[in-house]
């Protein structure tokens, strides 16, 4: 296996793990988004959101390092990002190149948002939590890719 393998089979683990962190905060924000007074909300409820909101921008971020490294391996132009999600999308990892950008939007958005607009963070944590799945199938296409084209990994969760 050569040096890059192995680092590919290091970020694949490491996604993996903030897999289930965001998982296990996916399912603790769940009962969150029902609530209507976002400023009524409890200390506990802001920072299992902070955690949500932590774990869900660097899987996303991590995620996307590791295409890029996967890119690299496929000697695709990696210069540009876009060509990477172009090459993903090709790879049919992501569903679409465009919906990748929608959600790094929203995750921007959300971590440069102030608490002042509650509405808005309503708003941008709603989509956040709708999105968390895509990106759990982006990484279980992923993964399955690296097994079937390296021979590496171990199936998601």
């Amino acid at each position: 296996m050569t040096e890059h393998l192995r680092l590919i089979a290091r970020q694949l683990d490491h996604v993996q793990r903030m897999r289930d962190y965001l998982a296990h905060s996916f399912e603790r924000c769940s009962e969150i988004f029902s609530v209507t007074n976002w400023q009524a909300m409890s200390m506990e409820q802001h920072e299992m959101l902070a955690a949500f909101r932590v774990r869900f921008s660097e899987f996303q971020e991590h995620l996307g390092k590791t295409m890029r490294a996967i890119a690299i391996e496929e000697e695709v132009e990696v210069e540009r990002f876009g060509s990477v999600l172009a090459f993903m999308e090709k790879l049919k990892v992501l569903e679409s190149v465009e919906r990748w950008k929608m959600i790094r939007e929203i995750r921007n958005a959300v971590n440069h948002e102030y608490e002042e607009d509650a509405g808005r963070l309503s708003l941008f944590f709603t989509e956040m939590f709708k999105a968390t799945p895509e990106l759990f199938a982006c990484h279980e296409r992923l993964v399955f890719f690296c097994a079937e084209a390296y021979g590496l990994g171990s199936s998601p969760t």
